[in-house]
């Protein structure tokens, strides 16, 4: 179980997901769901989400899911796939690790707007700056 104290922490510490409007629904070190509204300040020209806010959503629950399984990172490398324009009031990216490796993580992100919609799918790379897996071990 995810302790309250880590939804305050990504939810209110970030700058950029405040201002962004990206906020944590589900952590666990399996799945990481966030949310974020769209709006005339998150869409591109023709009305659709932005590239850059799906890009963002993905990013963020990739990164708080390598978080919540024990590990301190920043992104290596990320990518996307955009299945389809999205449409309608909020985005939902749902993160699941791929592999946990010693310096890496890969992780899968999913997209589906408020009708529940697949609209994009995208791959990311974490390195891994501190471990705290194994002192977790360690104490049990």
């Amino acid at each position: 179980m995810i302790k309250e104290d880590m939804y305050e922490r990504v939810n209110n510490l970030s700058g950029f997901n405040r201002h962004n409007g990206i906020r944590a629904k589900l952590i666990s070190p399996e799945l990481c769901v966030v949310e974020a509204e769209l709006s005339d300040t998150t869409n591109n020209p023709l009305g659709y989400a932005h590239g850059g806010m799906i890009y963002s959503v993905c990013d963020v629950a990739a990164g708080i899911l390598v978080r919540a399984a024990g590990c301190l990172s920043v992104t290596l490398s990320g990518n996307i796939n955009y299945l389809r324009p999205t449409l309608g009031k909020s985005l939902r990216a749902e993160a699941r690790i791929i592999k946990s490796g010693k310096t890496v993580f890969l992780v899968e992100t999913n997209v589906y707007n408020d009708e529940d919609v697949h609209t994009a799918r995208g791959e990311f790379q974490f390195y891994v700056l501190e471990d705290y897996r194994k002192a977790a071990v360690n104490q049990h």
